[in-house]
């Protein structure tokens, strides 16, 4: 029965005969890897091989597309220092070719400490498929929470189109929650305005809330201190004013003109609603803020 790919990498990373081959080499400088020693390596049936890196292709459709410069630099220096101690994951897809399923950090790092060579789990699993190489990148990268809210849903978005899968059928392959699959597909619905702010790092929890919001000015007017404001304070505020737009909407052309004429007169926002059916009561609300403003509604209704 062929090895399941999290079984591989277990049986590398316990090679304990390997990894000190890689350090051995690393420090010595001895090219045990290369010539002989990677003819052999290759003919013994082991899961993994010693890969020259300009054999191995980058998959166009890998979800992350952002990689931190400076983290690059930091594990190219520690590449240099100890070698790849963690294989990355080819495919076979061409004559002496092999496709990149996971690992693209550890193989620019690599390029960037000036390796040859890089140690690769090579899948000839004859189930793999386009769908099943996403998933593992996917998976790979969400694991270690290496993607932005927008690659996330990106990569979601091409699964659930590509492979017509539905948001149950993605959440199972990826090991993540329904919630998680729907919140990223709402992402690729967002207006401009929302997709910049996710772009500029702002949080995804807060920008989804902000696209409840129709009106763009207002939401702009949240995006200018969409740092400084909690997510509960923010869900706060706009299911008040989702309230107010619903109560109203209810209300006949004649009864918001008045609303709109008490708030013109008081300098403060009013709220009506009228009586439901089988009842009596109707209600006028007026927001006040201080004694003065209280002493304002005091003095009008008197006056009347």
């Amino acid at each position: 029965m062929p090895l399941s790919q999290l079984e591989q990498r277990i049986i590398w990373l316990l090679d304990r005969r390997y990894f000190m081959a890689r350090k051995k080499l690393v420090l010595a400088n001895n090219p045990l890897l290369s010539g002989p020693a990677l003819a052999e390596r290759e003919r013994s049936g082991s899961p993994y091989r010693e890969l020259r890196i300009n054999l191995i292709d980058r998959d166009s459709n890998q979800p992350r597309v952002n990689f931190d410069e400076e983290k690059l630099d930091e594990l190219a220096a520690s590449i240099k220092m100890y070698g790849v101690l963690s294989p990355i994951l080819v495919t076979p897809y061409k004559s002496g070719r092999y496709k990149l399923i996971s690992g693209e950090r550890r193989l620019r790092a690599a390029i960037k400490a000036g390796l040859s060579t890089i140690p690769a789990i090579v899948d000839t699993d004859p189930d793999s498929s386009e769908e099943r190489t996403l998933a593992v990148q996917l998976v790979e990268n969400l694991q270690r929470d290496d993607l932005t809210p927008l690659e996330r849903a990106h990569a979601i978005g091409a699964l659930r189109e590509s492979y017509n899968l539905s948001i149950r059928q993605i959440a199972e392959r990826l090991g993540i929650s329904k919630a998680m699959v729907q919140r990223s597909l709402e992402i690729l619905d967002l207006p401009d305005d929302l997709l910049n702010a996710l772009r500029e790092g702002a949080s995804e929890s807060k920008v989804l809330l902000l696209a409840k919001i129709d009106d763009p000015e207002i939401r702009a007017s949240y995006l200018k201190d969409i740092d400084s404001i909690t997510r509960a304070e923010l869900k706060k505020d706009i299911t008040k004013k989702r309230t107010e737009k619903v109560e109203k909407s209810n209300l006949s052309p004649e009864d918001r003109r008045l609303v709109d004429e008490m708030q013109r007169s008081l300098g403060m926002k009013v709220r009506m609603s009228r009586p439901a059916k089988g009842s009596e009561r109707g209600r006028i609300t007026v927001d006040f803020y201080s004694d003065d403003d209280l002493q304002i509604i005091f003095r009008r209704l008197v006056n009347v």
